[in-house]
């Protein structure tokens, strides 16, 4: 409809009105709203709008950007590879649905970790059911690298207290990148008692996950992912870390929208303009922990 609409028009008979609404048909690809109507109106009624300033406004704009050239899921991305990047060097980790598609060396560093630790261990179910579909690559062998190795251990997180291989196994550290949604509500505390279990002396556990205050917002009736088990807000959160033995040392947000908390109007087109890192957790579209038994 809209392209018919631009082929059938006369460019030498073009008011500046039409230029108008031709621009945000073309860029936008949707109507003129009342606010922009009014803002560039006023514009033309005092003289001091042009062609220029419109097109470079439009394509400058959130929403030009997260149509064309960075969608939401791509901002989330890198907010969370800013994040990671900050995590300091462990010797040992136990990455919980740590498995990546792509290298064998797992999600974790995949996502932009900076250090290399002695052993990864990576926990996630059997190729077959991961998340992102089966592995490019065989998980049965370890790997090993000049600065380390990386191993694989099949199994649900929610079962971690019957994996055998695992029992007597001690981390500086225990992963989980946007896992902990995907657990089973009522077999979180179980799990976060075997971490407290299997965590070295000052060893931390660290994990992101949406925050279901903002989620909510964007979806009221459902979880955002239909794999989806569970998802929590930071409050409710630290309650649950607090109840099975940890505290909360250090915590961020990971896209603040705060009018989008605030308005209860789910608006992607915020996070383009706030911060993507912050230590808003609260109002931010993820959140992110680091603790300490």
């Amino acid at each position: 409809m809209t392209s018919d609409y631009i082929r059938n028009i006369d460019p030498s008979n073009l008011t500046k009105n039409d230029w108008l609404e031709l621009a945000y048909l073309v860029l936008l690809q949707r109507k003129i709203d009342t606010v922009g109507q009014s803002c560039w109106s006023q514009k033309i009624i005092d003289g001091s709008f042009n062609y220029k300033n419109l097109l470079d406004t439009l394509i400058a704009s959130p929403e030009y950007i997260m149509h064309y050239k960075e969608p939401f899921s791509a901002v989330l991305h890198r907010a969370r590879q800013t994040w990671i990047r900050t995590l300091p060097l462990f010797d040992s980790i136990l990455d919980i649905g740590g498995s990546s598609p792509n290298i064998e060396m797992g999600a974790m560093i995949e996502l932009g970790y900076l250090h290399r630790p002695k052993k990864i261990t990576i926990l996630d179910l059997p190729p077959e059911e991961q998340y992102w579909g089966r592995p490019k690559y065989n998980q049965e062998p370890e790997y090993d690298y000049s600065w380390g190795t990386v191993e694989y251990i099949h199994g649900k997180a929610e079962s971690i207290r019957s994996i055998e291989s695992l029992a007597n196994r001690r981390f500086e550290c225990v992963f989980m990148g946007q896992t902990i949604e995907h657990i089973k509500h009522e077999a979180l505390s179980g799990l976060l008692v075997w971490i407290s279990e299997h965590l070295s002396p000052g060893g931390k556990l660290i994990f992101d996950t949406p925050n279901r205050k903002i989620t909510q917002i964007q979806s009221p009736n459902k979880l955002i992912d239909l794999d989806h088990k569970y998802e929590y807000d930071p409050i409710e959160m630290k309650r649950i870390l607090e109840r099975n033995g940890f505290d909360v040392n250090n915590q961020w947000g990971l896209l603040d929208m705060p009018q989008t908390y605030k308005n209860g109007i789910f608006n992607p087109l915020e996070v383009y303009e706030t911060e993507s890192l912050n230590q808003h957790p609260e109002t931010s579209y993820c959140f992110a922990f680091e603790c300490q038994k």
